[in-house]
């Protein structure tokens, strides 16, 4: 748990762990008490011994926040962690009060599917590989302009920050089918998307955007890796949904 505010439940994304969130959480410290649910086989949380089940990782979370005193919270998830927060709010709308999706989707695509698998091959083969195809494919040009003179650093830290339920995670990735459930999502909702995203098309957060009533769609210059471009704006962003 990080900060003393009002609390927030925050989904990670595929191959992540809680610290995806540490940037953010320092520009939103002083506002929100931040609470992240690592998705089996991240960070401290177990590896899976069977096909991870998105509702049970979403009630496992809920019951998470009500085990630590908070009946109602705000909720946000990253890519994987996106679809868990849609999931969430949909399934306890009387404990979500608002939930906010960054680069989420509500279905699985055909392109999606073997991307994910192509993730599962490369990561099996080499991390460091891996980390230099994401870094390539998940930045934007301009982004990838800043962090050229360190990339190959780059690469070998980022390799070393891939978890070990990756693969279980990705399996899910390629499962994912929450359709039916954004009409029953009630709290208001935040869709950002990134209009440079290779590997969740920005049709994915306009999808939902249209779909979930209310909802408020921001779309950011940045691709996937839009923790890691576009910080501030997301921060800021944040800020301003969780106070209506």
């Amino acid at each position: 748990m990080e900060g003393d505010g009002v609390p927030i439940l925050a989904f990670h994304g595929t191959t992540q762990s809680a610290n995806a969130w540490t940037q953010i959480q320092q520009m939103c410290s002083a506002s929100l008490q931040w609470i992240t649910f690592e998705f089996p086989g991240s960070g401290e949380s177990s590896m899976p011994e069977a096909p991870i089940d998105l509702d049970e990782v979403v009630s496992d979370a809920v019951e998470l926040m009500h085990h630590l005193g908070h009946k109602q919270f705000h909720v946000i998830g990253y890519s994987l962690g996106a679809v868990a927060a849609l999931q969430c709010a949909a399934l306890f709308p009387d404990a979500v009060i608002t939930v906010t999706s960054l680069c989420g989707w509500s279905q699985s695509d055909a392109r999606m599917k073997v991307t994910f698998d192509l993730w599962r091959r490369l990561i099996a083969i080499d991390h460091q590989l891996f980390m230099r195809y994401a870094l390539a494919d998940g930045y934007t040009a301009a982004g990838l302009a800043v962090i050229e003179p360190m990339f190959e650093a780059a690469v070998e830290i980022a390799a070393l920050a891939l978890q070990p339920g990756s693969d279980a995670q990705l399996d899910l990735d390629i499962r994912i089918d929450i359709e039916q459930s954004l009409s029953s999502i009630t709290a208001p909702c935040l869709v950002i998307g990134g209009i440079e995203d290779r590997w969740v098309d920005i049709s994915k957060s306009r999808h939902i955007a249209s779909v979930v009533s209310g909802a408020q769609l921001l779309e950011l210059p940045a691709g996937h890796l839009v923790l890691g471009e576009m910080p501030t704006e997301i921060a800021a962003a944040l800020a301003v949904h969780v106070a209506r």
